[in-house]
């Protein structure tokens, strides 16, 4: 975020697209990129077949949506691809740091599946993804940390897009530790157990917090004990009015299919405010060219 010099939008006619282009609006008003990829792409919820909208008319709206940024001469590219391999191929060539798409709301049946998912997995850079009716806000950031690198360049990455959204801006921290089911064995009852589980929880995190600079905005943390730790997002979120989940990705370290980690995944598919996955920008790429070489057809 920090270094948004291509952002990419990427668009498929189908519920999300506006959410997709009033929070890539907002992502170049506070982060200021250079050039803005407008992607409009055929073969995944809808048909092959589906007629392309016209460049022109395309290029029309997303000026709409970044009126205020394209004042500064930022260069618009619009452009078209058909299934995930192209998606990919796609973000990868054209550089991009940071790429936002909509989504069905997360309990539409018609969502199941949906290749944004697939894309958020596999690409190389940070991705954004909004649901149908979310509100273009930013002030109001919930950042799961684990005490990992990569949980420290999401928190980051919020802390700077919350002091760019403008004052009482909020960024909470949502650690979330589970009781292991041998407690008993060690002779602590259930309170026990989490009120020592909790302890060391904390120990680890504020060790983690020590060194961030986090003057600026209204800075929280919390301590959550789930052994279902998307869930527990999701209820944060909602019960503190978030406007948004934050949460690193795993990097390169896992097989291919699973690149941002499976708690990442979870976060992502049912949440109910959008989520934005931080990456380290070209971590994967390895895993992603051999990814786009593996595909037999296209989507």
């Amino acid at each position: 975020m920090r270094n948004l010099r291509k952002l990419g939008v990427y668009l498929n006619d189908e519920p999300g697209d506006e959410e997709a282009l009033a929070f890539a609006g907002l992502m170049a008003k506070l982060g200021k990129p250079e050039s803005i990829d407008c992607i409009h792409v055929r073969g995944l919820e809808n048909a092959v077949e589906t007629q392309a909208p016209d460049p022109e008319a395309l290029r029309r709206q997303v000026r709409e949506a970044f009126c205020e940024d394209l004042a500064h001469g930022v260069e618009v590219h619009v452009s078209e691809a058909t299934g995930l391999r192209e998606m990919l191929r796609t973000a990868r060539d054209h550089d991009l740091d940071m790429i936002v798409v909509g989504r069905r709301r997360p309990h539409d049946p018609l969502a199941l599946g949906a290749a944004f998912y697939r894309l958020a997995r596999k690409t190389p850079c940070d991705v954004f993804v909004a649901p149908a009716g979310a509100c273009p806000r930013l002030s109001r950031l919930l950042v799961l940390v684990d005490g990992s690198e990569h949980s420290r360049m999401a928190l980051e990455t919020a802390l700077y897009i919350a002091r760019l959204s403008g004052d009482q801006s909020h960024v909470l921290v949502q650690s979330v530790f589970g009781v292991p089911f041998g407690h008993r064995y060690e002779g602590m009852s259930p309170d026990e157990a989490q009120h020592h589980r909790e302890a060391l929880q904390r120990k680890k995190i504020e060790a983690f917090l020590a060194n961030i600079d986090t003057r600026g905005v209204i800075f929280d943390t919390v301590y959550t004990c789930s052994l279902n730790t998307a869930a527990a997002a999701h209820d944060m979120a909602l019960a503190a009015d978030m406007d948004a989940i934050v949460i690193g990705s795993r990097g390169a370290t896992l097989p291919a299919v699973t690149l941002i980690g499976a708690t990442t995944e979870r976060v992502l598919w049912e949440a109910p405010v959008p989520v934005l996955v931080v990456k380290r920008k070209g971590e994967t790429f390895r895993f992603l060219d051999a990814i786009i070489e593996s595909f037999q057809t296209p989507g």
